[in-house]
């Protein structure tokens, strides 16, 4: 049998228990504020950003550069013709530094934008110069249709035109000269194309455009060893021949060399040919 002041004692301990549950509610479902939250730190100034920015570039940390830069350029006034054109133009080198098709296309739309708003700017000339380059490592390979190689061109053949005596203007040159390659080994490999099938005169046809269009491709010795052979297979040696003289006389390369080889080998094979004909038919 329990005692009667026993049950008092666990009748006043009932209440005291039921407060400390509501007082522990309480602090759970209290807001931060109300426990001493931290104040929201200021973000720092847009150029104190660009600074930050810039050594994550220096670091090769281009996706949290250009991601730090993005979200500074909306707190940049647009009237501001200093910081402005720096963090927009830094966007872009964050694009094109981090490589890859898709960053390439990034960067060149924020080069575009740059030069749109800011084609008085110092650093115009180079802005052009990397919409170029831009085009240039977006373009596709030789077997490809070359479209975008041609407008890199362009865009490399306007430095001279809008920013004479840029220090750009011989980089844009030499990019030019590798772009004109690329597409004489397009055409070159359209002639092959021809010639693989036996289409001789439409080989021919397409390496003598080439030879005429691209007068400094660095391949134009396979490029003439082919249209020799491609006058061989029509009959006509005297052609073959002219193809062969324009080979280099004193050949510097190993390709080279072995072209030269090759296209002797091609003129002794040939006459060789003939001369058994002409034995076959003196017989009958």
């Amino acid at each position: 049998m329990i005692r009667p002041d026993r049950l008092q004692a666990a009748a006043a301990r009932v209440p005291a228990a039921i407060a400390a549950c509501l007082i522990a509610a309480a602090v759970l479902l209290a807001p931060p504020a109300a426990y001493g939250r931290k104040k929201d730190v200021p973000a720092p100034p847009p150029e104190e950003v660009y600074r930050q920015a810039l050594a994550r570039i220096e670091k090769k940390k281009y996706y949290s550069a250009r991601t730090m830069l993005q979200q500074a350029l909306p707190r940049i006034p647009p009237e501001d013709r200093d910081l402005l054109p720096r963090v927009q133009l830094a966007i872009a080198d964050a694009f094109y530094l981090d490589k890859g098709y898709l960053n390439y296309g990034e960067a060149l739309n924020g080069y575009r934008n740059f030069l749109t708003y800011y084609p008085q700017h110092p650093d115009a000339d180079r802005a052009l110069f990397m919409i170029g380059m831009c085009l240039f490592l977006q373009a596709p390979s030789a077997d490809r249709d070359q479209a975008v190689t041609r407008q890199a061109i362009a865009e490399f053949g306007r430095i001279e035109a809008l920013f004479p005596g840029s220090p750009y203007y011989p980089k844009a040159r030499d990019k030019i000269r590798e772009a004109h390659d690329r597409l004489a080994d397009h055409e070159r490999l359209v002639g092959n194309f021809y010639k693989q099938r036996r289409a001789w005169r439409a080989a021919v046809k397409r390496y003598n455009e080439l030879l005429e269009q691209y007068p400094d491709y660095t391949r134009a010795s396979l490029v003439l060893l082919n249209l020799g052979n491609c006058h061989l297979a029509l009959g006509d040696r005297t052609k073959a021949e002219e193809a062969f003289a324009r080979l280099p006389a004193n050949p510097a390369t190993k390709e080279e060399r072995k072209i030269v080889r090759e296209a002797q080998a091609a003129l002794k094979k040939f006459d060789d040919t003939m001369k058994n004909l002409a034995s076959k038919g003196r017989r009958k």
